[in-house]
């Protein structure tokens, strides 16, 4: 069984079907029909609701090693940071909600060319460093998110724009909030504590395939493993993870990958070949 929501396709594996001919009875395909439509119903309707006041906490440790090169110029960067972010809900309805996500702390250290830089939001940024004034706008900066009740983007308004470039050499994660994505700390796929370890399924977008494989269940939580491919951007990427998700909240309470990355990246307006490998983990709460 296939389903499709806002191009992304998932296909279930967890219903197998033996011998079944056009010719069988209306009454056998009634009740196989029966039979899909709930299934399906119990998955997809999970919904979430928010509260006005309610306040999330993401950590995320990042973990990178980069090789950059351009023709016998070979460039290694390695870098290691720490984000804490608040998602506080602002406004809400039985249609959704509002997020007010902020940046209270960043930790970040590279390491180029055998120099080091280091910086802390605790602390005043170098004003003479490109990067760290860089770094500092994310700590002042807001973005204000509209959700549905799935918690899929609806609406985004940042108040400064991030260079994805500083945001690549530092090492830090970008966060996706484009219409249709799900909140990061969330699950983005159907979650049903009914299902068994070993159920599998893949989601594909233009972009991604990802193969999702139930590890382990109980009522209180879901472990999920999961590999994806993302293929068509500067950067060809290899994941492999696992998540640990709360059955009733749909918060994932931990998430680990390591990734290989091979393509392009542009510094300084000069394009290299880059090579990339990360590791990251996550961890949210809800306050």
């Amino acid at each position: 069984m296939s389903t499709n929501s806002n191009n992304v396709n998932i296909h279930f594996k967890g219903i197998v079907t033996r011998n079944t001919k056009m010719n069988a009875t209306p009454t056998i395909f009634k009740y196989m029909l029966i039979l899909l439509l709930t299934f399906a119903g119990g998955v997809v309707l999970a919904q979430v609701k928010f509260k006005k006041g309610d306040e999330y906490q993401r950590q995320v440790l990042t973990k990178s090693n980069c090789v950059l090169q351009r023709g016998s110029q070979t460039l290694h960067v390695t870098s290691f940071s720490t984000v804490f972010k608040t998602y506080k809900v602002t406004d809400a309805s039985e249609k959704g909600a509002v997020f007010l996500i902020t940046t209270d702390k960043l930790i970040d250290t590279v390491n180029a060319m055998d120099q080091n830089l280091v910086y802390n939001s605790s602390k005043a940024a170098d004003p003479n460093s490109i990067i760290q004034t860089g770094l500092q706008k994310m700590i002042n900066s807001q973005a204000t998110v509209s959700v549905n009740k799935k918690g899929e983007v609806l609406r985004v308004r940042h108040s400064a724009a991030i260079s994805d470039t500083l945001l690549s050499f530092a090492g830090i994660q970008p966060e996706n909030l484009s219409a249709g994505s799900t909140l990061q700390f969330m699950v983005d796929f159907p979650v049903n504590p009914n299902l068994k370890k070993g159920y599998s399924w893949i989601s594909t977008t233009p972009l991604t395939e990802t193969n999702y494989a139930i590890y382990a269940i109980n009522s209180r939580t879901t472990t999920l493993t999961y590999k994806t491919s993302v293929l068509g951007g500067n950067l060809n990427s290899r994941v492999n993870g696992s998540i640990l998700i709360d059955n009733n909240t749909r918060i994932i309470l931990k998430r680990y990958s390591q990734s290989v990355s091979t393509g392009y990246e542009m510094v300084n307006g000069i394009v290299y070949t880059a090579t990339r490998r990360t590791a990251i983990t996550e961890v949210s709460i809800k306050k």
